[in-house]
């Protein structure tokens, strides 16, 4: 009896540990520490505490953000639909890694329905179907996006990665529509993507001549096809 007491004081001066006054590498030690007991509900406050310090400091740490969806699963009736929001938003900031679909397996269809997190799944269909100007509009039209720090930074940068590999060439009006941006953010932003981006009067150059240069070095499938007869002969 005894040493359960003793062991219940351990667990909650655990609990009771102050995470904003950890510096960052004893506060990662003090959340490995609570993940370790991912059965143990009573640690799902001290994870949406953490959930909001990722959001705020903008940090990420996605092990700790399935645990607390996954210790939801086995408690619904601890379920908080704004965590787990949150925590939809910082892994569509991690895009294209696939830690949004991975949460979404958790997470009961009936839910997914349910503001606010129909938000965040419309927007992943969008981004997933490269749906660019739509996806902003969602974006704007939501002041919950707002909400989460450089999360509008971190979908452009996803978005200018995928319009990289896809176009050697664009205009400068339609890059500028696809990412969100005014005349003179758009110019601002382009300089940040230097020497890789270059404009060229109203075009914008999205590669560099190098990797040009191993585009046209990969064969296609189609080219293969005709190539390959030559060597088996």
């Amino acid at each position: 009896m005894e040493g359960e007491q003793q062991q219940q004081e351990q667990q909650q001066s655990i609990l009771d540990v102050d995470l904003l006054g950890l510096n960052a590498e004893d506060r990662l030690e003090y959340i490995q520490t609570l993940i370790a007991d991912s059965y143990n509900i009573a640690i799902a406050k001290k994870l949406e505490e953490f959930l909001d310090i990722q959001i705020n400091e903008n940090i990420y740490l996605f092990q700790a953000n399935s645990t607390l969806l996954k210790l939801y699963q086995f408690n619904p009736s601890s379920l908080n639909k704004d965590a787990i929001a949150k925590m939809l938003a910082k892994s569509l900031m991690n895009f294209p890694c696939n830690d949004f679909l991975f949460l979404s397996y958790m997470i009961p269809s009936t839910i997914q329905k349910e503001e606010p997190l129909l938000k965040l799944f419309t927007l992943n269909n969008l981004l997933e179907n490269c749906k660019f100007k739509e996806a902003w509009a969602h974006i704007n039209n939501n002041s919950f996006f707002s909400s989460i720090p450089s999360f509008t930074d971190n979908i452009r940068n996803f978005i200018s990665g995928v319009l990289s590999i896809t176009y050697q060439n664009i205009s400068l009006t339609m890059l500028q529509e696809l990412l969100n941006l005014s005349e003179s953010e758009i110019k601002e932003y382009i300089s940040t993507k230097q020497p890789t981006w270059k404009i060229n009067d109203t075009t914008v150059s999205l590669q560099s001549e190098n990797s040009k240069q191993k585009k046209a070095d990969t064969f296609t499938f189609d080219q293969l096809s005709r190539i390959l007869p030559t060597f088996i002969k």
